[in-house]
């Protein structure tokens, strides 16, 4: 099997981890998009979105701290600068700025309200208690869930979540009661129900070949709580159970080749849908597999439908 190069733009740095980048300079690209040129701390360079930071006063040949906050399955980084200010897990007071009622997308009275940051930029933070939304205080303490692209994610301090029948990793039946549109991101969601009838969210664009339909009945696992008040369900796959062992075609052999001079071998495979799912795997085991046309590989794990597998025997 031939085994075919990626050239990777970027070094290879580990996912989750803080690195100390440099700013070089801000550029324009042809779509009109400008970015922060980045330089990681093996001298190598990577963009990063400037529409998400313009208040963050990050300015040529300054050292900014930045989180590899993901690196997707063919090597390319992604960035998440700190923020001048807030740190996710801390509690702060932000002032009120309005309020509001309204039906959310699971067809329930939410309420709402609207703090200022810092920099004046609004965010909405929903509250479970009416009477806190009816008599609020000046400042709302709130805790800084989540941070990306420079949005931040927030909760009233000390609110429990609204479910807490539902523990996360089990597997709970689950029907498919309707579909809509999801008024501030505009994607598409079906909405479920648990057996005391509360709601939940899946978002449709990761199911389409798992041809789900209103009125079925559904097993998924909760795979934790969101930053935005829900939780993420992902549901039984139809051809695969996590923890066990499947023999998958193989497709290919890539090479990423990273810019610091790094390389990786990553097996390419095809799922029951035709979907492709990568391992990355040593030299030795490039050398024991590149002319197999199959291998038994075992699914670790399921999320937005996609499979992380790793490899167990080889097909005798």
């Amino acid at each position: 099997m031939k085994v075919r190069s990626v050239n990777i733009p970027n070094a290879r740095l580990l996912e989750g981890q803080i690195y100390p980048f440099r700013v070089i300079k801000t550029i324009s690209l042809d779509e009109g998009d400008d970015y922060f040129v980045m330089m990681d701390p093996n001298g190598y360079k990577i963009l990063m979105p400037a529409v998400f930071y313009v208040n963050y006063g990050m300015q040529p040949g300054d050292s900014v701290l930045c989180r590899v906050d993901k690196i997707n399955c063919n090597g390319r980084m992604f960035l998440e600068p700190m923020h001048p200010h807030y740190r996710e897990g801390k509690t702060y007071s932000f002032p009120i700025h309005c309020k509001g009622e309204r039906e959310n997308i699971l067809g329930m009275d939410e309420w709402y309200f609207m703090v200022k940051d810092i920099f004046g930029q609004k965010w909405k933070v929903r509250t479970y208690s009416k009477s806190l939304w009816e008599k609020p205080p000046g400042e709302l303490k709130c805790l800084v869930k989540r941070i990306k692209k420079g949005k931040l994610f927030l909760a009233v301090q000390g609110e429990e979540i609204k479910h807490p029948d539902l523990e996360a990793g089990q597997i709970y039946p689950f029907t498919i009661v309707d579909e809509r549109l999801h008024p501030d991101d505009k994607t598409t969601y079906y909405i479920l129900a648990d057996k005391s009838e509360n709601k939940h969210l899946l978002k449709k664009k990761y199911y389409q070949n798992y041809n789900l339909e209103i009125g079925q009945n559904i097993l998924c696992r909760v795979d934790k709580f969101s930053t935005e008040g829900f939780y993420f369900l992902e549901p039984e796959h139809p051809c695969y159970r996590q923890g066990a062992v499947y023999s998958f075609p193989v497709d290919r052999l890539e090479e990423l080749v990273f810019t610091d001079g790094f390389r990786q071998k990553v097996l390419v495979l095809r799922d029951c849908h035709g979907e492709e799912v990568k391992i990355h795997i040593t030299d030795e085991e490039a050398a024991q597999y590149e002319n197999m046309s199959e291998i038994v590989a075992r699914v670790d794990r399921i999320r937005k439908s996609r499979l992380e597998v790793t490899l167990h025997n080889q097909i005798t």
